[in-house]
Parts: C-alpha cells; structure tokens; sequence
C-alpha cells in the first residue's frame, strides 16, 4: 500500500509540517480575538488550531504573521549593534531582538550569520553589504538574469533554469503545486528508501 502525502504522519499534534494558508488566517483571527499580546491565551488557541503546539502557535504568529515585524533590510547601524551584543552578551538572539526595533529574535540570528559569512567586524561592518550576492558587481559574481544570451546555446535546454510561470508569496502553494505535478504512477514505490 502506498502512502499519499494526506496519509502521513502530519495528523500528529506537533508534527512539523509547514503551516497552511488557512491555519495561517486561523491563527490571526485567534490573536486578535484577544485585545492585549500579554493576555493571549495561546493552549486554547493551540487547542482551537487542532494539531498545532502552544510553541508552534506562539513562533508562527510571532516571527512570521505579526504585523508589527519589521521586515525591512538591516541598515548598517542595525547591523554594528547587532555584533556589538554578540561581542557583549554572546549569541543571545532574544534578548539581542528585544533591544531592537521590531525585528524578532530569527531575524536577528540570521541577519549575524549573512554577517559572519561576509567576514563582518566591528571595524568593516559599516561598509559591508548585505545584498545578495547575485546582486555585486565583479566579474566573478553574476545574477541569472544577466547571462548573456549568446552563452545558453552552450547550455542543454533540458538543463536550464525555467522561472516557474505561476509566481506565488505562499510557500505552502509551491509546496501543494510541486506535489500536484509530480505523477505518481511514474514512480516505482519499491525503488524509495525506507524511512
């Protein structure tokens, strides 16, 4: 017997599976339900979500849903302070967040390890950017888009990145269009790995 992805373990409560855009607008309406963050009563709203966990409520509305999350790029004074308290208090993301304007404590890690991945110091930092890297202008470092024409014909067409036509914000509409393509009756269930 096969298993379809509906019948997976996704059923469990605290299985980590990626929220949906209706769990998505659940759990919105569930916190504005209470008037002031410090009385959200987050076991019902876990309760009320079904096969979510209190702590999956709390980060998916807290680090990805919150209105009041500054989801701007790190300015370069952002980014000082940001490696000033990692110097001072060590890798503390939420108290590091917590002195900084709206931006949550996932933000902060991962703005510090782009960072580090650029060799930022406190003496450089202010001079560093943090686009991506597609975006600089060396020889070396080029965006997809700004392949010369005259080079694809040395690329098999079958190899070529194609942007996928149907653009979307919501992951978990690539995730379910990705899963709708797939055919499954292509697939030999006896060849997959057992997990």
């Amino acid at each position: 017997m096969t298993t379809l992805p509906s019948d997976c373990a996704c059923s469990r409560k605290g299985f980590k599976a990626l929220f949906t855009k209706k769990e998505d607008e659940k759990l919105i309406k569930l916190v504005k339900f209470y008037p002031k963050r410090k009385d959200i009563n987050w076991k019902f709203i876990s309760q009320q979500m079904g096969n979510r966990t209190v702590r999956q409520c709390k980060e998916r509305f807290f680090n990805y849903l919150d209105n009041k999350i500054n989801r701007s790029e790190f300015s370069p004074e952002e980014n000082l302070f940001i490696l000033q308290k990692v110097n001072e208090i060590g890798k503390k993301w939420t108290k590091i967040s917590s002195l900084m304007k709206n931006r949550t404590d996932v933000a902060v890690k991962s703005q510090y390890k782009k960072l580090m991945r650029r060799n930022a110091t406190l003496e450089n930092v202010m001079s560093i950017s943090t686009e991506p890297y597609s975006t600089c202008k060396s020889r070396k470092c080029v965006g997809l888009d700004e392949v010369h024409t005259d080079c694809l014909g040395l690329i098999p067409k079958q190899e070529r990145y194609e942007p996928y036509e149907n653009k979307s914000d919501d992951i978990n509409d690539v995730v379910n269009t990705l899963f709708e393509s797939i055919d499954y009756s292509e697939i030999n269930m006896a060849d997959l790995p057992i997990i």
